[in-house]
């Protein structure tokens, strides 16, 4: 564990008057070091309270939800379950945005829930006569959110904002679930956001003296390893806050971008995915040979040239990553 320097204090005492332990001596006297940790951290959660309060409702007016620490708590977070090495780790890659734009989804005339199509522009449409490519593309349709249906828009309302978010006719229709299920309301995607990162930071300052995002790399892992039995299950989702970090991470990394995540494509590049192939597709017809082609870059019957070999290794982060995906994350167990 790290060490906390306390303060020292100087005082002038009358002369020949007994010396008297400083106020930081004192303290650690009664408390002991952990304990003292404990009381600082709700000393400073106290003071910060009305701060904390006036910088949620700035990023609210911003159209955000995390508070500038916050933020940096959480990208510190998730670059501990995919780190950058050659290759950028999730926060780098919009893990956080996407996860931003999830607990704000609802709050726009047009929910951001479900991405427009058929086509956004990565792609050209086929030149039919020739079977290549054209120079002609779609606009990005993919920008354009779809409005969801008076049921769709209830349940990702009560999945974002839980049911206590919910207004009096909203409520009146989940509750009836609610008690079905037998564990209480739902909680908000929002809340357990804001509860998960205090909980983070509490349980950083008990183990490692210090906030989350103020800890070195391997502190912060040991962090995470302790938060994964050490914070509270969401008995609804059937896992704590670290948990549903790793399930949005995943999905910030590699949903389309008009999500947030997967900035410049990287995730889809550093786990091999090509993404949406329309219009164009890997087989263009010719018209002039009434024929397929395959595209030489993307062959469907054959090796593609670099893994005539067998396939290509995976770098240390693509392996992370399958771990994560496949293993149920190897590092992260069902039961977080």
């Amino acid at each position: 564990m790290s060490r906390l320097r306390l303060p020292s204090f100087t005082f002038a005492a009358p002369p020949g008057a007994p010396s008297a332990p400083t106020p930081a001596r004192a303290v650690r006297v009664l408390l002991g070091r952990r304990e003292f940790l404990k009381a600082l951290g709700a000393t400073s959660v106290l003071l910060l309270a009305p701060w904390t309060r006036v910088e949620r409702a700035w990023a609210a007016a911003k159209g955000r939800f995390f508070t500038k620490s916050e933020r940096a708590t959480l990208e510190a977070l998730v670059d501990t379950i995919v780190p950058p090495d050659d290759e950028p780790g999730a926060a780098e890659l919009g893990a956080v945005r996407y996860m931003e734009g999830l607990l704000t989804a609802v709050d726009a005339r047009t929910p951001r829930l479900y991405a427009g199509g058929p086509f956004s522009n990565r792609n050209p449409f086929i030149d039919f006569d020739t079977g290549t490519p054209s120079r002609r593309r779609s606009r990005n349709s993919f920008k354009r959110f779809v409005p969801p249906n008076r049921l769709q828009a209830l349940y990702w309302r009560w999945q974002i904002v839980g049911t206590a978010g919910l207004d009096a006719a909203e409520r009146a229709l989940v509750e009836p679930l609610d008690a079905q299920l037998g564990v209480g309301p739902l909680a908000g995607l929002r809340d357990l956001y804001r509860t998960g990162l205090e909980q983070l930071d509490a349980l950083s300052r008990t183990e490692e003296g210090a906030p989350f995002v103020d800890l070195d790399q391997p502190a912060r892992e040991r962090v995470r390893e302790a938060a994964r039995t050490a914070l509270p299950s969401d008995p609804r989702r059937g896992k704590n806050f670290l948990g549903l970090v790793v399930q949005h991470t995943m999905e910030g990394m590699f949903a389309a971008p008009e999500y947030g995540g997967n900035r410049k494509l990287g995730g889809w590049r550093l786990a091999g995915i090509e993404g949406d192939s329309q219009p164009l597709g890997y087989a263009l017809y010719s018209k002039r040979d009434d024929a397929f082609r395959e595209r030489a870059d993307h062959p469907l019957s054959t090796p593609n040239p670099d893994e005539i070999a067998g396939p290509a290794p995976l770098s240390p982060v693509s392996d992370t990553v399958q771990q994560v995906i496949v293993a149920g994350a190897g590092i992260f167990p069902d039961e977080c």
